[in-house]
């Protein structure tokens, strides 16, 4: 790339990370305006250099324009793995809810990279309420040989999403056989239906063998904080582990 270039874009690219985000637009003639600047980013996410592909990302998802989000689901498929971290993150601080993005994005919990898992996740959570793409995170998740760590995500990104019919899909991972996947659900389940968790997390909290899932019962049924919270707490004042018991003590006061 012609070293012209490559200033021209560093300098363009710092003027949209440290002017643009916040919102402090000068009136001097020679710093992009968002019509500007998002045109020439989009060309960016196709730089040869992954690390200028990863700043345009970033400085998409700073300037919020969803006019960027088709370069930025394509960019979701980046072969490098910090363009594909940036563009999730950039689609979640856009909030788009259509089913290319959240499609796009449940594809990323089963990325390779743990970082890129982890933003999907979040970008996921942060797209709207709305059920697009639940049918296809259901089937995801109940395909045989669905990893751990990609059912804790859609447990995460569900409950960060909080979308009432949310709760038939993340249910059913309150008895997968991992601890770790049971822990997400619980506060999953919590987040997404409040109140109505109260009596499938009263039986974990009875019943669970792993007292993490029951330490994470416990806190949510205290902040619940009904009839059957409270009955379910109660008897956990005599659980075999300590911070259980305290949990409940502390939920019930």
């Amino acid at each position: 790339m012609p070293r012209t270039f490559r200033l021209l874009c560093f300098r363009t690219l710092l003027l949209v990370g440290l002017i643009l985000p916040a919102c402090i637009i000068s009136t001097d003639s020679t710093d992009p305006t968002p019509e500007e600047a998002v045109p020439f980013l989009i060309k960016v996410l196709k730089d040869p250099d992954p690390s200028q592909r990863e700043t345009a990302a970033q400085a998409l998802g700073k300037i919020g324009r969803k006019e960027a989000l088709p370069a930025l689901i394509e960019a979701l498929g980046d072969p490098h793995p910090g363009v594909r971290r940036e563009a999730a993150w950039a689609v979640g601080m856009i909030g788009d809810d259509s089913e290319p993005a959240r499609h796009s994005l449940i594809s990323l919990l089963s990325d390779p990279d743990p970082g890129v898992r982890e933003t999907a996740a979040w970008a996921l959570g942060r797209t709207g309420d709305a059920s697009t793409g639940l049918q296809i995170l259901k089937e995801r998740l109940l395909a045989q040989g669905a990893s751990t760590d990609t059912k804790r995500l859609a447990a995460a990104a569900l409950g960060g999403m909080a979308v009432p019919a949310s709760a038939a899909v993340v249910e059913p991972l309150l008895h997968d056989e991992s601890p770790i996947v049971r822990r997400w659900a619980v506060a999953a389940v919590a987040d997404i239906v409040d109140g109505e968790a109260a009596a499938p997390l009263s039986r974990l909290l009875r019943e669970d063998p792993d007292p993490g899932v029951r330490i994470e019962a416990a806190f949510r049924l205290g902040k619940i904080g009904d009839t059957t919270s409270r009955e379910a707490l109660t008897h956990a004042l005599h659980d075999s582990d300590e911070h259980v018991r305290l949990l409940a003590k502390s939920g019930l006061q």
